[in-house]
């Protein structure tokens, strides 16, 4: 007996209307989360990221697309606003927060995004980490494959499109190095 066969283009309107319905069911959740006190949304937040550490604060406004594809360190504090963008069909990419990191406002992070050598513009990713200690600085993005090294500082409003070395600065469009971060001795860690 042979198996049934989706008519062609079945496969792909299935796929749409998942996709619809898993939309629209986030954007319910969304807004249910912007409701809720900060005590309840960590608990939340704990149950759909892939690590949520002690002591962090997601304010409100934040949005995680695919939120099990991202994990956020202990002491971590995410200011109003911030997006975070994974991957689902392009593979195991991953957004991995350090402990003690803190996000302006607006941030985004992004996993993902297309060829645009290819006409149907597939999706492509790679991992996106933020090492320990870092600061990222309101507006700035954060784009697929970026490694933010230990203590390092992206500057307000850039677009860092490739590797930050730890405790470095580095700002603009794309970023660039600017200078070493200097520590106050002083400075419990």
């Amino acid at each position: 007996m042979s198996k049934p066969t989706l008519p062609a283009g079945s496969s792909m309107r299935l796929a749409l209307l998942l996709f619809g319905a898993y939309s629209f069911v986030e954007n319910l959740l969304r807004i249910l989360l912007e409701l809720l006190p900060h005590p309840l949304r960590y608990w939340i937040f704990k149950a759909l990221l892939a690590r949520l550490g002690a002591g962090s604060m997601i304010d409100y406004q934040t949005y995680f697309r695919y939120p099990w594809k991202i994990s956020i360190g202990n002491g971590v504090s995410i200011n109003r606003g911030c997006e975070f963008y994974g991957s689902m069909l392009a593979g195991n990419a991953r957004i991995t927060i350090g402990d003690h990191c803190a996000l302006g406002p607006r941030v985004r992070v992004l996993s993902a995004t297309h060829d645009y050598r290819r006409l149907d513009l597939p999706d492509q990713a790679e991992s996106v980490t933020i090492g320990r200690y870092a600061w990222i600085g309101a507006g700035a993005t954060i784009l697929p494959g970026v490694n933010i090294g230990e203590g390092a500082v992206v500057a307000a409003a850039s677009v860092v499109t490739r590797d930050v070395a730890p405790y470095s600065i580095v700002a603009g469009n794309p970023a660039r190095f600017i200078k070493s971060r200097e520590l106050d001795d002083e400075c419990p860690i």
